[in-house]
C-alpha cells in the first residue's frame, strides 16, 4: 500500500486541480490523458482509474491471433470425449430443436 500524502489543491481555469505523486499513479496504473471517475462519499472525494473497454474484434481476426500465439492448436475449442460424439449424434425423440 502506498503512504497518504498531503497534497495542495491549485486553480487550473475555472476548476481546482491536484497533482497525483508518482507512486500513486504507477500503482493506479494511471499515465497522461488516462479516463479516471471521481465520487463523493460522505466527506470523502474517492479516484477510481478508469479501465478502457476492450476494443471489439471480430471472432475470425480472434481465432487468427490465437493461433499466432498457439501454433500447435487444431482449431477445436476442446477435444470430444467419446460420450460427447455420442450424445451429440443421437437422433432426435421429442420435439428438440438442433441447429
Amino acid at each position: 500500500m502506498v503512504k497518504a500524502k498531503i497534497m495542495t489543491v491549485n486553480r487550473w481555469g475555472a476548476g481546482l486541480g491536484v497533482r497525483l505523486p508518482k507512486e500513486f499513479t504507477d500503482k493506479a496504473g494511471i499515465t497522461e490523458k488516462s479516463k479516471v471517475q471521481a465520487t463523493i462519499d460522505g466527506d470523502k472525494l474517492l479516484l477510481f482509474a478508469v479501465k478502457e473497454p476492450c476494443k471489439h474484434i471480430p471472432l475470425a481476426e480472434r481465432r487468427r491471433l490465437f493461433k499466432e500465439k498457439n501454433p500447435d492448436w487444431n482449431g477445436k475449442p476442446y477435444e470430444l470425449l467419446p460420450e460427447d460424439e455420442e450424445w451429440l449424434n443421437m437422433p432426435s425423440i421429442g420435439e428438440e430443436v438442433t441447429w
